[in-house]
């Protein structure tokens, strides 16, 4: 009679899973990151993109807004390199639109502001994965929270295009911004956590997760980066 399979290793062999499957997640997540900067790079060295990325203004926010809503459906219905793909151009066109950000602040604030958010989502994503509670309550809060500061961000463009001063209004926006996007990336590891095994066994869907999880945990992270550096960052 052949001995059985001790539990041990079963749930052993589900935990390295889980481990692969977040740093994939966290590896595509970082590779956005980087692509990001390296569109941000050529389009300050480029007269004609820099010029481009300076009159979009409001209509680059909304598109960057619209795609990312339609991300989900583009990588489910795509094979997992085409999501890769679009993923890919998702993060150089956010980097394109961000490359103005170079011209308003110095390098040292922009590398300092970089440097804290990384560790802001280094702490979350650590006490989103190996806290024993679920944090699934706070989903429906932060969502809500995010939209209402989108919908913020667009009045207090507006108001600044049409001259008003929004200083202020802005400064709040950032203070609430921070904790609310490090609050999410908290909630959105431990949402991957909670859930893997319910997917882990489909290599399809999980290919899938795995970009889709990583774009919201790099929007995420690029929330908090650009709040930081409105809040502590030093200009031209």
């Amino acid at each position: 009679m052949a001995n059985p399979k001790p539990i041990f290793s079963r749930a052993g062999a589900g935990e390295s899973a889980l481990a692969q499957h977040m740093s994939q997640i966290f590896n595509y997540m970082a590779g956005g990151v980087a692509l990001s900067g390296l569109a941000a790079w050529l389009t300050i060295h480029s007269p004609v993109l820099l010029a481009l990325a300076l009159k979009g203004g409001l209509i680059w926010f909304i598109v960057l807004i619209a795609a990312a809503f339609f991300l989900q459906r583009a990588i489910f219905s795509l094979q997992p390199a085409g999501g890769l793909a679009v993923f890919a151009g998702y993060s150089a066109f956010m980097g394109f639109v961000l490359s103005p950000l170079a011209l308003v602040y110095t390098q040292s604030s922009i590398a300092s502001a970089f440097f804290v958010a990384a560790l802001m989502f280094v702490g979350v994503s650590a006490y989103g994965y190996f806290t024993k509670r679920s944090l699934s309550g706070m989903g429906t809060f932060l969502i809500m929270g995010v939209w209402g500061l989108v919908g913020a961000s667009l009045i207090s463009i507006v108001l600044s295009m049409v001259g008003v001063a929004t200083g202020p209004f802005n400064t709040a926006l950032n203070l609430i911004a921070v904790p609310l996007f490090a609050g999410l990336t908290a909630w959105e590891v431990n949402t991957i956590k909670q859930t893997f095994q319910t997917y882990a066994r489909d290599e399809l869907t999980r290919s899938r997760l795995a970009i889709l999880q990583a774009i919201q945990l790099y929007i995420s992270f690029v929330n908090m980066f650009i709040s930081l550096l409105s809040l502590m960052g030093q200009r031209r």
